[in-house]
């Protein structure tokens, strides 16, 4: 005989208990949910949950170096070429030249 939905529902939640699982929510941008995604099917993973416990547990056997390194937000670097900043302080020099913006007043004497 089937189990009713009260059955299944008591049941899942006896189980839940007897194996102190906890339910934790995270709210995600569009984006890292299609990250997500793509990792999913990539890994041949059937439910995301199962792929973000898999991603702890490997998370947790890398060594202290390695997963500093795996955590860290990647940063775009800037680089300016010498070309860019040999140019860049040829036009400063020539505006600094041209126009100075520093007026100057000497000590005791005054501007009319």
């Amino acid at each position: 005989m089937a189990k009713s939905v009260q059955e299944r529902s008591a049941k899942a939640a006896q189980k839940r208990l007897a194996v102190a699982e906890k339910e934790l929510r995270h709210k995600v941008r569009p984006g890292i949910e299609q990250a997500m995604e793509r990792i999913r099917l990539r890994g041949q993973v059937p439910i995301i949950s199962e792929l973000l416990q898999i991603a702890i547990m490997k998370m947790d056997l890398m060594g202290d170096h390695e997963l500093i390194e795996f955590l860290s937000y990647p940063r775009h670097e800037i680089v300016i070429s010498e070309n860019v900043a040999r140019r860049f302080q040829e036009e400063s020099l020539r505006e600094i030249r041209r126009d100075s913006g520093d007026e100057t007043f000497h000590p005791g004497i005054l501007n009319k």
